[in-house]
C-alpha cells in the first residue's frame, strides 16, 4: 500500500473523529417535504445536530482502502471533547500510531516517529472539534433507504456546493431514529476508501489524558513570531543577516528538539523575499534533486526553481543559509549577494 493511501485512512480517521461525518457536512434546514419525507439535506442538519448536541463522542471504526491492485483495513479508535479535544488510534496489519489534540499541542505518535507542535494561541481559539469546516459546504441527495449491521439508515448523496470542485462520490449512512453516522464511501475513481461505524457513544466521560502528548516521546515544535529584526535576533543565538534591499515585515523563530530555524520575511518593492537562518538542516537538504551549483560572493551554493520561485543556499559550520524570491535562480542569486 503506497504512503497516499496511509495517509488516507489518517485523514479518514481524523474525519471521524471531529465528528466532520455531521457537523461540518451541512446545507442549512431546508425544511420537511409535501410528503412528511426528510430531505437529504434535513437528514444532514438533524445528524450536525445529533453530534453537535454532545459534549464527547467515543467510538470505534473500520476504514477499507481499496484500488485495482491493493487493499487495506485500518481499525480506528477515536475521541473527541468539546471544544478542541480529538485522539485517535489507528492500527493496521503491519503498523500503528496514535494521534491527537489537546488544543494547545497537536501530536503524532508512531512505532519509529514522533511529533509535536505548539498551536498559536489564534488558532488554538479557532480550532473546535463540532465545526472544523464552513457550513453550506456540501448538498446532500435523499437516495432512499436501507439496512446497515441490522440498523434501519437513510442513504445520502453529498456533492459540493462549488460545482468547480473536484470531489470523490461520496455516500453517507445515516441512522433513520437516532441520526448516528453507520458508514461512508467515497471512490475517486483510482481509490475506494469505506468507513464502517461499530460503535459510537455519545456523552461519556472522558479523561484529560487522553488527548495529552506522550511528553517522553513527542518532539514538540514552537513557533515564535517578532514584528522586528532585533527582537528576532536577540531570541536567538544565531548570527542572523539582514536584507538590506528591503523593509522587514515579520520574522518566525522554529524550534524543535533538534534544530531551529529563522525565516526572516521582507517586502522588496512589493516583492516577498525571504532570508533562512537553520541548524540541522543539512542532512535534510543532502537529498535534494534538481540542484544547481551557484556562486554568492565566492561562497559555494545551490539554487533550485520551483513554478514561480527560487531558493538559493549555502552550509558553513553547520548554519544553513537561504534566500527565497519570486523569482529566477539569477534573482535569488542577487537577493543572496545584498544579505
Amino acid at each position: 500500500m503506497t504512503a497516499d493511501t496511509g495517509r488516507r485512512l489518517a485523514i479518514v480517521a481524523v474525519f471521524v473523529t471531529i465528528g466532520l461525518l455531521a457537523a461540518g457536512a451541512v446545507a442549512g434546514v431546508s425544511g420537511l417535504s409535501e410528503m412528511g419525507q426528510p430531505s437529504g439535506d434535513d437528514v444532514l442538519d438533524r445528524t450536525e445536530q445529533r453530534y453537535d448536541a454532545a459534549e464527547t463522542i467515543t467510538g470505534t471504526a473500520t476504514v477499507t482502502v481499496t484500488n485495482d491492485s491493493e487493499s487495506k483495513t485500518a481499525t480506528v479508535e477515536y475521541a473527541a471533547a468539546e471544544p478542541n479535544k480529538t485522539w485517535a488510534a489507528v492500527t493496521s496489519e503491519n503498523r500503528s500510531y496514535e494521534m491527537g489534540t489537546n488544543g494547545t499541542v497537536v501530536w503524532a505518535v508512531g512505532e519509529n516517529q514522533s511529533y509535536g507542535r505548539e498551536l498559536p494561541e489564534e488558532a488554538a481559539a479557532m480550532n473546535d472539534t463540532t465545526d472544523p469546516v464552513p457550513e453550506e459546504n456540501v448538498t446532500a441527495t435523499l437516495r432512499g433507504t436501507a439496512e446497515v449491521d441490522g440498523e434501519s439508515t437513510y442513504v445520502l448523496d453529498l456533492e459540493p456546493t462549488n460545482e468547480s470542485i473536484d470531489a470523490p462520490n461520496t455516500t453517507l449512512w445515516v441512522d433513520t431514529e437516532d441520526y448516528r453516522v453507520h458508514k461512508l464511501t467515497t471512490d475517486d475513481g483510482t481509490n475506494r476508501t469505506e468507513l464502517t461505524v461499530e460503535e459510537t457513544n455519545f456523552n461519556v466521560s472522558i479523561d484529560d489524558s487522553q488527548f495529552a502528548p506522550p511528553a517522553d516521546r513527542v518532539a514538540v515544535t514552537t513557533v515564535e513570531r517578532y514584528d522586528s529584526y532585533d527582537a528576532a535576533q536577540s531570541a536567538t543565538d544565531l548570527d542572523l543577516p539582514k536584507y538590506e534591499n528591503g523593509t522587514f515585515e515579520e520574522a518566525r523563530y522554529i524550534s524543535r528538539p533538534e534544530s531551529t530555524a529563522v525565516a526572516q520575511q521582507y517586502d522588496a518593492d512589493g516583492e516577498n523575499v525571504t532570508v533562512l537562518t537553520a541548524t540541522g538542516a543539512s542532512s535534510y537538504l543532502d537529498d535534494v534533486e534538481n540542484g544547481t551549483a551557484v556562486q554568492v560572493n565566492g561562497q559555494n551554493a545551490t539554487a533550485i526553481e520551483r513554478d514561480d520561485s527560487a531558493v538559493v543556499y549555502w552550509t558553513e559550520d553547520d548554519v544553513t543559509t537561504g534566500v527565497v524570491v519570486e523569482g529566477t535562480t539569477e534573482e535569488a542569486v542577487a537577493a543572496a549577494e545584498e544579505l
